[in-house]
């Protein structure tokens, strides 16, 4: 569970907190997803993210309205509230007793408090900040990628036009992939990039210049710039919602995709984050998750999950490859590729148009050819028309192993 003093002071805001009384309700998929019980009180972590204020329970990310906030704390406790409707509530209430934590045990900051007393207070409670942040990547629900929303052709385009940063431009462009023109050779430099520049770094290597969460880190400071001259779309104040960023990026462009907004961003990166943390949580389970999307200058994004479970020593090694990709002319399309051992292949497509499905049984028998031109075997192809299930989560982290150094 989330604790957190990391939503504690943002320099020059005040962090709200629901008063006694207000409800939120919550979708009834997030509430059976989280496995909420009538009546259960249960603890949740508010804070703001780019002005819109967001509610964290039990990992997930809730967003709020803003008319229900009030005074300020960032620990709060709810109980779950069933309707007779078979909807959900969340009731803030008090702590239970014996349920204080060391965030409730910092005083409440006054709508008046300045930033430096906003930042004292954050470093008065450094353990729980530091947990709470690597919690919340750890534990991260899964749902929509942001990043592959982020990469669709012309959202990041429109931004970088608007910003008018060639280098960022052209950081852009070396990350973007041809469609028409890939190989394996390219598809292996994307995924070095994507190990981020701290396993370069750690190696004793320089790290790649095409890193997709430098990119953003970059994009996200731009948009914060105090210069004005420099950034046509700078957040006058920290508590303007992203609205305004929507609002400012609104100029003339060639093309009507709309730019980039400053809470894509954010949640983008901390996708990335998250991804990274699950990885190193991963292998000191013994297991093996990277997460990757490819952005295509000619196409939709394209997702990829590689996924290698633990098993027997009288097993062979199991690899799962997950591609999602998504066009008009394909439509969404899902290949589960499982290689088993170093040659054995079996392979399970899901296509939600008819017409795709029917082309790929016809050239199944092409597919099979060229593998074995490679060296693999291809045991079984099964095609699915229609959606991929929804199957549990690809990796639950069970905290076996993990070691936060909090000196870093």
């Amino acid at each position: 569970m989330i604790t957190g003093a990391d939503a504690l002071g943002l320099p020059g805001r005040a962090n709200p907190l629901f008063l006694e009384g207000p409800q939120l309700p919550i979708p009834t998929p997030i509430a059976k997803e989280l496995n909420l019980r009538d009546g259960q009180v249960v603890q949740a972590t508010l804070r703001m993210d780019g002005g819109q204020p967001e509610l964290i329970l039990k990992g997930r990310i809730i967003q709020m309205p803003t008319g229900l906030i009030g005074k300020l704390a960032p620990t709060i406790w709810v109980k779950i509230v069933q309707t007779p409707q078979g909807g959900w509530l969340l009731q803030p209430t008090t702590a239970q007793a014996g349920q204080t934590t060391a965030a409730q045990a910092v005083n409440p900051l006054s709508p008046s408090t300045g930033a430096a007393s906003a930042q004292a207070a954050v470093m008065q409670q450094p353990m729980p900040a530091s947990y709470s942040r690597m919690a919340n990547l750890l534990f991260r629900p899964p749902g929509p990628s942001d990043v592959s929303q982020l990469y669709r052709p012309g959202t990041l385009d429109a931004l970088l036009k608007i910003l008018a940063r060639p280098d960022l431009q052209a950081q852009w462009r070396g990350l973007q992939l041809s469609m028409a023109q890939l190989t394996p050779e390219a598809i292996s430099k994307a995924l070095a990039s994507t190990l981020g520049a701290e396993v370069w770094l750690a190696r004793g290597l320089p790290a790649p210049t095409n890193d997709p969460k430098l990119l953003l880190r970059k994009l996200i400071q731009a948009l914060q710039s105090p210069d004005k001259s420099a950034n046509p779309l700078r957040l006058v104040q920290s508590d303007e919602s992203d609205d305004l960023v929507q609002a400012l990026s609104s100029g003339p462009r060639d093309s009507d995709t709309p730019a980039a907004t400053f809470a894509q961003l954010q949640h983008a990166f901390e996708e990335m984050e998250s991804a990274q943390v699950q990885a190193v949580q991963a292998q000191a389970q013994r297991e093996v998750l990277f997460r990757m999307t490819l952005p295509f200058v000619d196409a939709e994004p394209v997702e990829l999950v590689f996924r290698r479970e633990p098993r027997n020593s009288d097993q062979l090694p199991l690899l799962t490859v997950n591609v999602h990709s998504r066009s008009e002319t394909y439509g969404p399309v899902w290949l589960k590729t499982q290689l088993e051992g170093s040659q054995h292949i079996d392979l399970t497509m899901w296509a939600e148009k008819a017409d795709v499905a029917s082309t790929a049984r016809q050239r199944s028998s092409e597919l099979g050819l060229q593998l074995q031109q490679a060296g693999l075997t291809m045991r079984s192809f099964q095609i699915v028309h229609g959606a991929r299930p929804q199957a549990p989560a690809d990796f639950p982290p069970t905290g076996c192993g993990l070691v936060v150094d909090m000196s870093a």
